[in-house]
């Protein structure tokens, strides 16, 4: 039964969101195939406990994917072909019923309908508000491409059929946020290898989000305001970076107001832009950030910038 996999808690939740809010650390990236990457994961997924059954065949693919109008991207299907995780949360694509496992697959485009019938979400994106919005938003997102459940409230997306695709976590309330790159950077940094061996990331695994129509744009937080942040109209390694950053402090837990005042700037200048962000590595400092989290993240000299910034923002590099 699926129902293990479609109940959660607050712990698990939680789980879910902590563990990818702090930046991944860069791995020696080593070139080996699905079927290898897949075979270590299922492995050290196994030293944690998680309880693995034999990998789906061939068969039972074209099964699942023919009666459920779905398609596994090559990158799980090869995880998933080396073994199984049942553990609660995890979708059990052999055991669970055919209507279980549509529940499950609908769960992302009827949490956001719901969203929109109950508070009036209405995505910029989607064009000017039309007279009857929750039809129209479901004519919207029934044309995505399909989210394929990885664990609980995380989805990879089906669509292009390739390597890389991103993880969507979407939760009951409609509320949607990149996860991870792609699965690998999802099951390296959910938790679930948390005292065993790591995985080493494959030279395939994904450097960043590729774009999906329809899921980036709700993704990007800017449903529920009508104003940019200062970086969105870049199209630059700053555009990319502060997104990372954005998303980062909302899975984090930080309140909206705390990113605003911590983030939305007004300079246009390049020289003042970059101080911006200095300032800001400052205040994740202040907060607990560590250092080489704080430099990973923004790629910013704090060093350097400390001696104009720091006593702008009450912090003593020294502590750190």
């Amino acid at each position: 039964m699926i129902d293990s996999t479609t109940v959660t808690t607050n712990d698990d939740d939680d789980r879910t969101k902590s563990s990818i809010s702090k930046p991944p650390r860069p791995k020696r990236r080593i070139c080996f195939s699905f079927t290898t990457y897949a075979n270590n994961l299922i492995h050290r997924l196994k030293s944690s406990n998680v309880i693995i059954e034999q990998g789906l065949s061939d068969t039972e693919f074209s099964f699942l994917e023919s009666n459920l109008n779905i398609t596994f991207p090559p990158d799980l299907r090869a995880i998933l072909q080396q073994g199984l995780p049942v553990s609660p949360g995890f979708p059990n694509w052999r055991s669970s019923s055919h209507q279980q496992l549509r529940i499950l697959l609908n769960l992302p485009v009827s949490s956001i309908l719901r969203r929109v019938s109950d508070n009036r979400f209405w995505h910029p994106s989607w064009g000017s508000l039309p007279e009857d919005p929750l039809a129209s938003a479901e004519r919207i997102l029934n044309g995505a491409p399909r989210l394929v459940p990885v664990y609980r409230h995380c989805y990879i997306v089906s669509s292009p059929n390739a390597a890389g695709n991103p993880v969507f976590y979407v939760d009951h309330g409609g509320d949607v946020r990149l996860a991870s790159f792609d699965v690998v950077g999802f099951f390296r940094d959910a938790g679930f290898l948390n005292g065993v061996e790591e995985v080493e990331d494959p030279v395939w695994a994904a450097m960043r989000a590729r774009w999906i129509g329809v899921w980036s744009e709700v993704a990007d937080g800017r449903g529920e305001r009508g104003w940019k942040w200062w970086w969105e109209d870049r199209r630059d390694e700053v555009n990319g970076c502060m997104d990372g950053v954005l998303r980062r402090l909302r899975e984090g837990g930080w309140k909206e107001e705390e990113i605003l005042e911590m983030m939305n700037g007004e300079d246009e200048e390049k020289e003042k832009r970059a101080q911006h962000v200095s300032v800001l590595g400052l205040k994740l400092l202040g907060a607990g950030w560590s250092m080489e989290d704080v430099v990973y993240s923004l790629g910013v000299d704090l060093e350097e910038a400390a001696t104009v910034s720091a006593a702008d923002v009450g912090v003593n590099m020294n502590q750190h």
